[in-house]
């Protein structure tokens, strides 16, 4: 079930009032992220990437999609993984045609940023099967990153259609006249 804007824009309304864990076991379960947060970095990005931009994404999705229970995590953090390695590969992508663009400096000095850039995939794609690679993990990444989100916005919506109280069953023998009364 979708949620009304009116309902939305209360949801984000009470969000603002929000100053954090109160009670100790919030405070307890809240210092508790960063060490959630660096495992998971820990087995996902790369030296020379930075641990804490990682945990930054992830703490946003988690602020986006609110997670409640240990599968809606779980989901929200695997969204966070694909997303990670999705940046990756498009950095990948990024360097690799700027080292071919900058190992053909001297052949290609005149022509502009586009032609380099081209003439740089055309090398790159001649001489190896990189890009088919790259374009192979972006699709997988793009779809595992997707397919999380249905599961995660299914149960969401799942939890919330079942968090509504039924309407009173409608008796057929209640007339107009008998309701007033």
């Amino acid at each position: 079930m979708q949620l009304t804007e009116k309902r939305l824009a209360a949801n984000r309304a009470n969000a603002q009032k929000s100053r954090g864990p109160v009670t100790p076991t919030g405070k307890r379960n809240s210092s508790r992220n960063s060490t959630r947060h660096g495992i998971l970095a820990k087995t996902v990005v790369l030296g020379g990437e930075c641990p804490k931009e990682f945990a930054r994404l992830l703490n946003s999705l988690i602020a986006d999609f609110t997670p409640c229970d240990a599968t809606e995590h779980l989901l929200v953090e695997r969204m966070a993984v694909y997303q990670w390695k999705l940046h990756r590969i498009w950095a990948v992508e990024s360097a690799s045609i700027e080292h071919e663009i900058r190992n053909q400096a001297d052949a290609t000095q005149t022509e502009n940023s586009s032609t380099r850039a081209m003439l740089a995939l055309r090398s790159i794609a001649e001489t190896s099967r990189h890009s088919d690679l790259l374009i192979r993990y972006e699709h997988r990444f793009s779809r595992h990153y997707h397919d999380a989100l249905e599961a995660l916005v299914r149960l969401q919506q799942n939890r919330n259609s079942a968090a509504l109280p039924l309407p009173a069953p409608h008796d057929p023998t209640e007339t107009n006249e008998t309701k007033d009364l």
